[in-house]
């Protein structure tokens, strides 16, 4: 077990500002080039943090392939972080610059200095920079879709994970930042599915806008989830004699 190391908040603000300079080390295959700019002026500190060492897959030409699996390989190791830990830019950008360096090149293709923003460093507002950090995006996903309750805990995880429009159309709306309202509506969406309903991103597209909505009536965080449940399957029966 080793400390995770974060970068420190100076660096990380002159690493933004200087990434027009910087860009051209983030395309060498290793970070020591990245490292040479800093020179005496180590960019990281030691957090409280442990983590073993261990590796994310990048076997497939499709990198969106490998998400389920290395979700599942970040999520089991550091569940124990507070969702405040987690909101940490300072965190993700330090394990995607030091042990996953690699991967994250792998699973975005960095080709400019905005993929370098928005997939090594929150480059959106906060919400959406935690699932297009290479790092927290793995996380988050897991932390909202993950329930031990289920015989097999990544049951809704694995929905998600069929289609990428399905991460960004669920879990980028802020009516999803409760992890139970994420579940309850996953739930639903399973439940269609029993009733031989094909879901596919335009359904879960809309049942999302659908659960948007009702969250500018309801206070969602306070509505008992069965009735969420209940409320988006209903919906989605709805849309499916529309036939939408």
């Amino acid at each position: 077990m080793n400390n995770i190391e974060i970068v420190k908040s100076e660096s990380l603000q002159t690493i933004k500002n200087n990434l027009p300079i910087l860009e051209r080390h983030f395309y060498y295959e290793a970070n020591n080039k990245f490292l040479e700019f800093f020179k005496d002026d180590y960019p990281f500190t030691n957090s409280k943090i442990e983590l073993e060492n261990f590796d994310l897959i990048m076997n497939s030409e499709k990198p969106f392939f490998t998400e389920l699996e290395n979700i599942k390989r970040v999520y089991n190791r550091l569940k124990f972080l507070t969702d405040s830990q987690a909101s940490d830019e300072r965190l993700w950008a330090g394990l995607c610059i030091t042990r996953f360096w690699e991967y994250t090149k792998y699973r975005w293709k960095i080709k400019t200095s905005s993929d370098i923003e928005n997939h090594f460093f929150f480059g959106y507002g906060a919400r959406r920079s935690l699932t297009r950090n290479a790092l927290s995006r793995l996380w988050w996903i897991g932390r909202l879709s993950y329930d031990e309750t289920r015989k097999n805990p990544y049951e809704l995880t694995e929905l998600l994970c069929e289609n990428s429009n399905y991460i960004q159309d669920v879990l980028e709306r802020n009516t999803f930042n409760n992890p139970q309202i994420t579940r309850a509506f996953l739930t639903a969406i399973l439940q269609l599915r029993e009733e031989n309903i094909v879901i596919n991103k335009r359904v879960m597209a809309e049942l999302s806008k659908y659960l948007n909505l009702l969250g500018g009536t309801y206070l969602l965080d306070c509505i008992d989830m069965k009735t969420i449940e209940l409320k988006i399957f209903e919906k989605g029966i709805q849309l499916y004699g529309s036939e939408f």
